[in-house]
């Protein structure tokens, strides 16, 4: 039996019948405190709110289902972060992410509507989340692992995670040490079967299928070693959610840049991030690769840049509330550095820090 709270938090435009598999794995292992928050957009069909409804009744958990008018009613509490959000965009799962925190969830798991569970036992593999563990963990001589060389794929290719750092895609072999060590995860980011998480440019040109996660448990980035994590199929302990924020004014680099802010922060309080199981199987909805590229390029020409700055931040903070109040004062630094970003980088910038800002605002209202 698994005594954690968790809640699940998941964005939709169609009908989530997917949940009906978490709810009834979440059974099965004996979670009892258990939540699901469901945030609707504009293209959401009405027959959402029927099958939350009617899932909640079939499961007896908790499942809250948010339309539009009642995210409106929610966020008249934070006006500042309703007005920063934008319709018909996945960073709604801000709204989700903050109702499981003023539920004083333990564990958030975020999932995308397209991710289907691919292994039992589920959520066994977040019980110690947070805590004190022994884990494998891997250093890079150049700073980065590209996590995705553990998986498999049917083409036998080499592949990044979306958004990895675009100056340390490299044929060279670099130098990497695997070794045991105690350290406390506070994201386990899980990896996908089938059609994984990549850059659009790879899926235009190279789609990729995976068939296996190569390790048999899960590993961690040492400090100083850095690759991104997305926000499907990942879960987040409650201490980090003050310091995660995706905002929707840098395309599909909302979570790209949200995970490398919190990999600054975890290097400097000694956490760790987790990378492996429990594995989804992504039957992923349409998508306009071109478009897709499109939403990509901006962050993409940035984040060698960003991420240089983040890792130069001399934290002081002790908790991830006040290392986010130490980031949002760096971003002023960025933002009045001369010849280093353009107008539309800069505009960029603001926007992130701003969000950033509002978000830190709006957990204070809600913090327990």
């Amino acid at each position: 039996m698994i005594t954690r709270k968790i809640a699940l938090i998941t964005t939709t435009i169609n009908v989530p019948k997917l949940l009906s598999e978490y709810c009834a794995q979440a059974r099965a292992v004996g979670l009892t405190d258990f939540t699901v928050i469901v945030i609707g957009d504009r293209k959401t069909p009405p027959e959402a709110a029927t099958f939350c409804a009617e899932l909640a009744t079939l499961t007896s958990y908790t499942v809250e289902y948010f339309d539009c008018d009642r995210q409106m009613e929610y966020l008249a509490a934070v006006p500042r972060l309703r007005d920063h959000l934008t319709w018909n965009s996945i960073q709604r799962r801000n709204i989700g992410i903050l109702r499981a925190y003023e539920l004083g969830a333990e564990i958030v798991i975020t999932i995308d509507d397209d991710n289907f569970i691919a292994e039992d036992n589920y959520f066994s593999h977040y019980a110690q989340l947070g805590e004190q563990i022994e884990l494998e963990q891997v250093s890079s001589e150049s700073g980065w692992f590209n996590v995705c060389s553990t998986l498999a794929a049917r083409q036998n290719s080499y592949f990044y995670h979306r958004g990895y750092s675009p100056a340390h895609r490299t044929t060279a072999d670099i130098p990497t040490t695997w070794s045991k060590a105690t350290t406390t995860p506070v994201v386990i980011a899980g990896f996908w079967l089938d059609d994984p998480d990549i850059d659009a440019v790879q899926r235009l040109t190279s789609p990729i299928e995976v068939t296996a996660y190569n390790r048999a448990e899960n590993f961690a980035l040492a400090s100083g070693t850095w690759s991104p994590f997305n926000s499907q199929n990942t879960a987040l302990h409650r201490s980090i959610i003050p310091a995660y924020f995706l905002s929707p004014y840098m395309g599909r680099y909302d979570d790209i840049w949200a995970s490398y802010l919190i990999r600054a922060i975890t290097d400097h309080l000694g956490h760790s991030i987790s990378f492996g199981h429990p594995m989804v199987r992504q039957v992923r909805n349409p998508h306009n690769y071109f478009k897709d590229f499109e939403a990509e390029r901006l962050g993409m020409q940035m984040t060698d840049r960003v991420c240089d700055r983040l890792r130069k931040i001399a934290f002081t903070g002790t908790d991830y509330t006040t290392c986010m109040r130490e980031v949002i004062t760096a971003m002023d630094a960025w933002i009045a550095e001369e010849g280093v970003w353009t107008e539309v980088e800069l505009e960029c910038l603001k926007k992130w820090r701003e969000g950033c800002d509002i978000w830190a605002e709006s957990i204070a209202h809600f913090t327990r």
